[in-house]
């Protein structure tokens, strides 16, 4: 990565239809594309291991993808996913038993409208299994020794722990009933076994992320999602989830994660940037006016060297705004507080958040927050979201949107002057300070080439003697 001519990672579109295998490999490619612009700091791993602060935590990616790039559903699947495989891996063997690894047959979408023998057979063979190891008496072991009776047991009794069995709870029925469509979409004619361990966190996250028009849908391609919905029919291991993971993790490596920190090198908002730029715009125009000024004048032509810290101004201002730097604020290693984070403040009542010293306090609050969003499970992970992050953001809830959310309509009824002189924080991440450095840096040697050129060229020019 050279030092004065820092490039950005480029900008990626998201992609207009379901990502398919196709689609996911120029993802990859992406990605190592992507990393010769993003230095260790700020690299996906470390954002995704919360080793990276503000604005480049794992706090601002979410932000980022819920109110900038409109896509929070990969992220939000990814980090459940996460924690998922962690506690399922904690689980007692006895329990991890019920739900073997998934090892797909073929690669082919499977024919959901029915279930061919061999696959009844295995699933049969490996529920017997691990009831007997659970302690399940002889009575229940037998009454699954017919295909026919495994299929239609479900929806009839479920196991208790000491192995008897018994009709299932309203809760079981209810839940039943609610899975009823995601499994209808999929062609499937029964429901999964509900003695597998986390059948429920799966059958919601099915329902928020698999189902066709579910809330937070994810962007699947028929097979994939096809592939998804047969294999947690069957088990709720992490296995059964692989194709909507990779798809997930490739989208947020090769387009979102290069994407925020393009978004994050900026320091300043829009009204801000603009701003800067016009002042170097202003800067340039007026250096030419000096220049030729001096040159149409009696003055001595080494008056016109006046031009050049005008110009070397106004270039170094535009270059650096043309990268989403403002210079002035890039003095301070300051940045602008997004639209989102000022509302924040006013419903926690950090009042102190736009001083340097409350901004590492607020580091250190965001990272505790954090770790509550990925130790999520079940009910009480969301219970917890809901004490830092707008129900938008929990894992379970309604589908990502902020058109509703206050700091829209407040930030539109704002008036452009305040937006210009926006509230400003320290950045906190010093990897993205040193990529902010490199830009402003690179950005006064092309300054400096620029204003040396014209500055020779206007000083060659002979006097115009006018007045």
């Amino acid at each position: 990565m050279s030092v004065l001519f820092y490039r950005r990672p480029d900008y990626l579109s998201k992609s207009p239809g379901p990502i398919t295998s196709t689609e996911c490999a120029r993802y990859v490619e992406r990605a190592k594309k992507s990393e010769r612009a993003i230095p260790n700091g700020l690299s996906f791993e470390d954002v995704m291991n919360q080793k990276s602060l503000p604005p480049c935590s794992l706090n601002d990616f979410m932000d980022y993808l819920v109110y900038v790039e409109h896509n929070a559903e990969n992220l939000q699947f990814y980090l459940w996913y996460k924690s998922y495989v962690r506690r399922f891996n904690e689980l007692p063997e006895k329990e991890k038993a019920l739900s073997p690894e998934w090892i797909p047959e073929t690669q082919d979408v499977p024919n959901l409208s029915k279930d061919s023998d061999q696959e009844a057979k295995k699933l049969k063979r490996n529920t017997i299994a691990a009831m007997m190891e659970i302690g399940s008496d002889a009575n229940a072991v037998v009454a699954f020794s017919d295909e026919k009776d495994l299929l239609s047991a479900r929806h009839a009794s479920v196991i208790k722990d000491n192995g008897s069995v018994m009709a299932p709870s309203i809760a079981d029925s209810a839940t039943t009933l609610t899975n009823s469509e995601v499994t209808a979409q999929a062609g499937l004619k029964w429901q999964p076994f509900t003695v597998q361990p986390m059948r429920d966190e799966i059958n919601r996250v099915m329902r928020h992320y698999l189902a066709f028009t579910a809330p937070r849908e994810l962007n699947l391609s028929h097979k994939d999602r096809a592939q998804c919905l047969h294999a947690l029919q069957h088990t709720t291991h992490p296995s059964a989830l692989l194709p909507a993971v990779n798809i997930a993790e490739a989208a947020l490596r090769g387009q979102s994660h290069p994407n925020f920190i393009r978004w994050s090198i900026c320091n300043g908002n829009k009204p801000k940037i603009f701003f800067v730029r016009t002042m170097g715009i202003a800067h340039i125009i007026l250096g030419f006016v000096v220049a030729i000024l001096l040159i149409l004048s009696k003055a001595s032509r080494w008056y016109r060297i006046f031009a050049a810290p005008v110009w070397f101004i106004g270039f170094s201002t535009m270059v650096a705004a043309y990268k989403g730097l403002c210079v002035i604020l890039h003095k301070s290693h300051a940045r602008n507080l997004r639209p989102w984070e000022q509302d924040l403040d006013s419903e926690m009542g950090e009042s102190r958040r736009n001083s340097f010293s409350s901004t590492e306090n607020r580091g250190v609050q965001m990272a505790s927050r954090t770790d509550k969003y990925n130790d999520t499970d079940s009910d009480k992970g969301d219970k917890d979201d809901m004490s830092f992050r707008p129900s938008s953001l929990q894992t379970f809830g309604p589908k990502n949107s902020f058109d509703n959310a206050p700091w829209v309509e407040k930030y539109a009824k704002r008036p452009l002057l305040s937006k210009v002189f926006e509230k400003s924080v320290w950045t906190q991440d010093e990897a993205l300070r040193l990529l902010q450095d490199k830009i402003v840096l690179g950005a006064n040697l092309w300054a400096l080439i620029l204003t040396v050129s014209l500055t020779v060229g206007f000083v060659a020019i002979p006097k115009g003697n006018f007045y």
